[in-house]
């Protein structure tokens, strides 16, 4: 899953040494080569075949791509042409990447960040040579087209962080990202072409930009926007509003906060420590802002509901794997690996393997727990681990949600351990997931396909102009005006009251 940052590079792979170089056309029987071995691949060991998109359908879109195989093709033209293969299968932690090298030092990159209110497009942060792109410059094409038909096309090509038919996760990170996406759909260019407007001008401007390198253009933003790019630590606590005794737990991410600590020791003192901040401080209204939190591992997620969850859980139902996926997790060579493979999975009745652990109850804790009122913030690109932390929130009834709709679905995901394939000739990288991980939640209790808000935010032109978390600021007027969607510690979950969303659209900006 990727994960936010200053820039990220979204087709950056791992793979090895690529023969074929940029620009290089590919032959037929190395093209159809490569997309058989891919096929063959997910066939093999990706749990979601069939899930959101039927087998029937996946077939006949491989035989169509399959057969339009007829001719030479160049590097990136291979690469968009099996796309729609692996966006088919509708699983955000499943990634089609660049080989190796093929995004680096010298690739060049659209030089701002995009943001939009309702369907116009601005510039937010802007790293080129013309300061005269201010924020609140409205963009209005990038080489002729408009923005909003590259994103749609950006959003279509890589189903990265968002599950099903579920458009949130994919619009939120082929905007936060749309320099890597574009550079990684289109290719590297040294320059653009771009209409724009001035902000509180009616007058369309044309203008050519170059391209930084991705050093450029992180040592530009840090200059320009250092403040506002220097967001807080996970798991840091800072109360924000006094007079209501209101904090807010940043929870960026699930990953573990050192390289070599498998039992997650560090995450788990960092966030007692957190805990007890909280309850120094007398907080009687926490906000948990996952917004941009692409998961991590599920064990720190458990560890975190424990602090609010009423009663003993479990997170997952069950966790399942094709018989293939056994021979990438147990090296032949290694007995210690093939016991303890054993010792975690047994056969099940579809010929693949089960987890024998998702029996495994956590006890909430008892010191420093929290009772009060629970806010969460989310948005498309609170994924995976994230979206299991509020599925399981809101199956106990616990909670109000605020932002918009998270990238995971309610029942669960395809993650857990992953294998990336490498095709033979292109070089090209897949990673996808070898589990089928199914929460414990009660499907009667979901409030949508995914973790739906109870009440959705959205950015006004005065938020955008003013780098302002909208999010944060609504859950802020819901806590001043005393509105929760579910009060705290309740076993069965509660609609917000009929006044309360009556005040979703006064409330918004």
């Amino acid at each position: 899953m990727k994960i936010g940052g200053i820039l990220l590079l979204a087709s950056l792979s791992l793979g090895a040494f690529c023969s074929v170089a940029n620009g290089q056309t590919i032959s037929p029987a190395q093209a159809r080569a490569d997309f058989s071995y891919l096929k063959h691949k997910i066939d093999q060991l990706h749990p979601g075949v069939g899930y959101y998109t039927p087998k029937p359908k996946m077939e006949r879109l491989y035989d169509s791509l399959y057969n339009g195989l007829t001719a030479p093709v160049e590097y990136l033209k291979f690469y968009q042409h099996i796309s729609p293969y692996v966006a088919a299968l509708k699983d955000g932690h499943t990634n089609l990447n660049h080989r190796k090298n093929y995004i680096g030092k010298n690739t060049r990159f659209i030089p701002f960040y995009i943001r939009p209110v309702n369907d116009t497009y601005y510039i937010s942060h802007n790293v080129s040579a013309d300061t005269s792109l201010q924020r609140g410059t409205e963009l209005l094409t990038i080489n002729g087209r408009t923005v909003a038909d590259l994103h749609q096309e950006l959003m279509e090509a890589d189903r990265s962080g968002s599950d099903g038919d579920n458009s949130s996760g994919r619009r939120q990170w082929s905007l936060v990202q749309f320099a890597d996406y574009y550079a990684a759909w289109y290719g590297s260019s040294d320059s653009i072409s771009i209409t724009y407007k001035l902000k509180g001008d009616t007058l369309v401007r044309q203008t050519r930009l170059k391209c930084p390198s991705l050093n450029n253009f992180r040592t530009t933003i840090r200059r320009r926007y250092g403040v506002e790019i220097n967001q807080p630590s996970n798991l840091s606590v800072r109360i924000v509003d006094t007079l209501t005794h209101t904090a807010v737990l940043r929870v960026s991410t699930f990953m573990g906060l050192k390289k070599k600590d498998p039992f997650q020791w560090a995450f788990n003192r960092k966030l007692k420590q957190a805990f007890k901040q909280i309850r120094e401080q007398n907080v009687q209204n926490l906000i948990v802002d996952m917004q941009g939190n692409g998961g991590g591992i599920v064990l720190n997620s458990a560890r975190l509901l424990r602090y609010w969850m009423p009663k003993p859980f479990q997170i997952m139902a069950h966790e399942e794997m094709k018989r293939a996926a056994r021979a990438e997790l147990v090296a032949r060579w290694n007995p210690i690996s093939m016991l303890n493979f054993s010792l975690q999975y047994k056969s099940d009745k579809t010929g693949g393997f089960a987890s024998r652990s998702t029996q495994h109850r956590y006890r909430p804790r008892k010191k420093d727990a929290f009772a009060g009122n629970l806010y969460f913030l989310m948005n498309g690109a609170s994924f995976s681990a994230a979206t299991s932390v509020m599925a399981k929130t809101l199956d106990a009834g616990i909670g109000t949600f605020v932002g918009e709709a998270c990238g995971s679905a309610y029942w669960g995901d395809f993650a857990g351990h992953f294998k990336t394939i490498t095709l033979p000739n292109t070089r090209i990288q897949v990673r996808m997931p070898l589990k089928k991980l199914t929460h414990a939640v009660n499907e009667s209790c979901a409030n949508g396909f995914t973790v739906e808000p109870d009440f959705t935010a959205s950015r006004t032109f005065e938020d955008l102009m003013n780098n302002r978390d909208y999010t944060l600021e609504y859950a802020l007027r819901l806590i001043r005006q005393g509105i929760v969607a579910r009060q705290p510690v309740r076993q069965h979950p509660m609609q917000a009251s009929q006044a309360s969303m009556n005040l979703n659209h006064t409330l918004q900006e």
